[in-house]
């Protein structure tokens, strides 16, 4: 039921858009021109990021992820309803948290950190393949197709950088959190319940958007450097 109101609320926003009037300037054509590539490599990105969490968590000894259904690179299995709209019409997106459960793992603390950290990861080698594999064939494909390596590249990057910001529930704080001492976690563990809205606040909040800004320069500035080197391409120009 949740997929049929998807696809309803789907189909009231592309008309409000004015996406189903084919007759009009542009229409369908020129937003699916503009938006396929973006949306395409969300979910590329968002399944590979979550996949890898399960994956993880699996190799400590979690069954978790296993008996959700969700050790998969099935996207389906991986995007959220309200996410997937989110992909489609905003600037971002979002997938289904990976469930996983410490307790059943081998070494909780490490576990958790590892899992955690193993999206961000997994979004940066995802990227430095495809850098390479463009790096590598650039002369041989089309504009369009480098343009989707290039979206790619970027969204895997960004979604990456942004989800190692240390505030819950993204995973930059799971890393923290797993690798604490016992009493840091004690301290810690109430930003579970808060965190979220600290989050938004630092997003849309004008006096602390500084910090998410300053972050991800610096984030970029690591990771894009080598990855423009292996494509050969400026990601940012």
């Amino acid at each position: 039921m949740q997929w049929v109101g998807l696809v309803v609320l789907l189909l009231l926003i592309a008309n409000q858009m004015g996406l189903l009037q084919l007759n009009r300037t542009g229409g369908i054509n020129q937003f699916l021109v503009r938006e396929l590539p973006r949306f395409i490599a969300l979910v590329l990105a968002i399944t590979v990021h979550e996949f890898s969490h399960g994956f993880v968590a699996t190799q400590f000894g979690d069954s978790t992820p296993r008996r959700a259904g969700r050790l998969t690179l099935n996207p389906l299995k991986h995007l959220d309803p309200l996410g997937t709209i989110m992909i489609l019409v905003g600037p971002i997106g979002w997938g289904r948290p990976m469930p996983i459960n410490p307790g059943e793992m081998r070494n909780r603390n490490l576990g958790w950190a590892l899992s955690s950290i193993a999206g961000p990861v997994s979004n940066i080698i995802a990227a430095l393949v495809a850098a390479t594999v463009l790096g590598l064939l650039s002369s041989s494909l089309d504009r369009i197709v480098i343009a989707g390596f290039l979206t790619f590249i970027l969204i895997n990057v960004l979604l990456a950088v942004f989800n190692l910001i240390p505030l819950p529930p993204l995973d930059g704080f799971g890393f923290v959190y797993g690798l604490a001492p016992t009493q840091l976690k004690v301290a810690l563990a109430p930003l579970y319940t808060f965190g979220p809205l600290l989050l938004l606040a630092v997003l849309f909040l004008p006096q602390l958007r500084p910090f998410v800004d300053e972050f991800m320069g610096a984030g970029l500035g690591l990771i894009l450097p080598p990855l423009e080197v292996a494509c050969q391409c400026n990601l940012l120009g």
